[in-house]
């Protein structure tokens, strides 16, 4: 009836102060909105007495008698009044029915989450221990890297690094043996070139490139050969000089079998570190948790706990299947809860 009485309202408000020209689009929108009473009275949607009152102001408005076909529609302002109520509290009563029904749907997909966690292998104390030894491990080794490089003699360190670079698993920049070797046999050899130059750390012989020729020569005597030894082996020298990382870093997110070769690979060039007592000693003990297994549980462990979250820390602690029944019993009493409502399209 709202509709209705509103496209009457829209009528004579548009057509208030028409001309007789206009006659023939009034009667055409009446014709509509007489149309719509019927439909609703033979749906039996209206009161017969409502019907008799929109019929009585749509043929006043159809004699252009405008001021009492908008009395006869005033005559429904109560009970259009009581028909928006009536909708506001219908919709009022619907996203109540339906915050419900979304509820429900929350402490199913609740209930059915929590049933899919699994006890994690492992405390989460436990994880971040392990995190803490590979974190640890990798500290060693960078730091063993960095006394190889600034402590060692470069013509002990150098050979280390090329010995290192064919195993690819650590990312060594890739060393022309050739290359190599005329510099490795240069800084070697017992004499002025050893003793200026080959005792130097690998940050120490790179300063030589800076040297002019006068003070070359005045160190070693021909300083031709080092500088064009230096020259082909620049950017490997470089790129292990480089700050940062130069190996490939341990790391709980790697999976078991990346994290098997990896510290393979660390151990077996830690061998040849000069300086690597506590790097050895941790990588090893790395070795000896991932045989043990303990690497597995803990990423597994890792996995539930960023996934899972409190319910995983729950399963742990032995406190989800309590939490499990109490989201059940939510579930039930917001079931009954909803049964004892009507749905909202009975109602409409």
């Amino acid at each position: 009836m709202e509709r209705i009485a509103s496209a009457i309202e829209r009528i004579l408000r548009d057509y208030g102060g028409a001309s007789y020209r206009q006659y023939r689009n009034l009667v055409r929108d009446l014709d509509v909105v007489a149309a719509d009473v019927t439909r609703l009275e033979k749906e039996k949607a209206l009161h017969p007495k409502f019907v008799r009152t929109l019929d009585a102001s749509l043929l006043r408005i159809r004699k252009r008698d405008f001021f009492l076909g908008r009395r006869l529609v005033d005559r429904l302002g109560k009970v259009r009044a009581q028909a928006r109520e009536r909708d506001r509290l219908l919709a009022d009563y619907r996203e109540g029915y339906k915050e419900i029904e979304r509820e429900i749907a929350r402490l199913k997909a609740e209930r059915d989450r929590l049933r899919t966690v699994r006890k994690p292998p492992m405390s989460e104390t436990d994880v971040e221990r392990v995190r803490t030894m590979l974190r640890d491990a990798n500290t060693a080794i960078n730091a063993a890297i960095i006394a190889e490089l600034h402590g060692v003699p470069c013509h002990l360190a150098l050979p280390t690094f090329l010995e290192g670079s064919r195993d690819r698993r650590l990312l060594l920049p890739p060393i022309p043996e050739e290359d190599a070797l005329t510099l490795f046999v240069l800084l070697s050899d017992v004499g002025p070139m050893r003793d200026a130059f080959g005792n130097r750390g690998v940050h120490g012989l790179l300063e030589a490139l800076s040297y002019s020729d006068a003070k070359l020569a005045h160190l070693v005597g021909d300083g031709r050969p080092l500088r064009a030894a230096l020259n082909a082996n620049l950017p490997w020298l470089k790129a292990i000089t480089a700050p940062g990382n130069l190996l490939p870093q341990l790391g709980i997110d790697l999976s078991l079998d990346a994290l098997r070769e990896r510290t393979e690979s660390l151990q077996r060039f830690a061998e040849h570190l000069h300086d690597a007592g506590e790097a050895r000693d941790r990588i090893r003990a790395v070795a000896e948790r991932i045989s043990a297994g303990d690497l597995a549980k803990a990423q597994d462990a890792d996995r539930g706990y960023r996934v899972s979250g409190e319910a995983a820390r729950r399963a742990w602690e032995g406190t989800l299947d309590p939490a499990i029944r109490e989201v059940e019993r939510d579930l039930d009493r917001a079931a009954k809860d909803l049964a004892s409502l009507s749905p909202p399209d009975r109602l409409a």
